[in-house]
């Protein structure tokens, strides 16, 4: 072990220092000074887990919309009718009027005809059924001690 002259050894320390016999003249005695030291490592350790799935859920309803049907009619109305000069489309209520012209040799402007463009509009209602679709997300933990998965209690 480790001895020296004069000095007791390190090993053979008396945790009992009342029973310690004194040192004669000369003699020394060697303390040990110890000191803990800690080691200190973390482990990941899983204790559960968690898990989200969606459901979706489908539901069919019956929907009663309005629909707008527009249906155009066209008329040719014949003029046969000398003008000075061409003149553009015009609006008369619902009805668009385009004029359509002709030169003829004489070089006169004659107005053959004019087609008529009306629009009617009609509203109807129209039931349809469709499908409505609404998601909803499922939380659940899993268990460790059981093994199994369970629903997530903050919800």
């Amino acid at each position: 072990m480790n001895e020296q002259a004069g000095k007791a050894p390190l090993g053979n320390h008396d945790p009992n220092p009342a029973q310690t016999t004194a040192l004669a003249t000369g003699e020394e005695r060697v303390v040990p000074v110890l000191e803990e030291q800690m080691d200190i490592r973390k482990v990941a350790v899983e204790t559960g887990a968690v898990r989200v799935r969606k459901i979706v859920h489908e539901e069919t309803r019956t929907v009663d919309t309005p629909l707008v049907r527009e249906e155009v009619s066209i008329t040719r109305v014949p003029v046969n009718k000398v003008v000075e000069d061409k003149f553009h489309s015009r609006q008369e209520g619902d009805t668009l009027v385009i004029p359509v012209f002709k030169e003829v040799i004489t070089r006169h402007l004659v107005l053959l005809e004019e087609v008529r463009i009306t629009t009617r509009r009609s509203a109807e209602n129209s039931v349809q059924e469709v499908t409505l679709k609404r998601e909803e997300a499922v939380v659940e933990r899993y268990d460790a001690e059981s093994g199994s998965w369970k629903p997530d209690p903050a919800r």
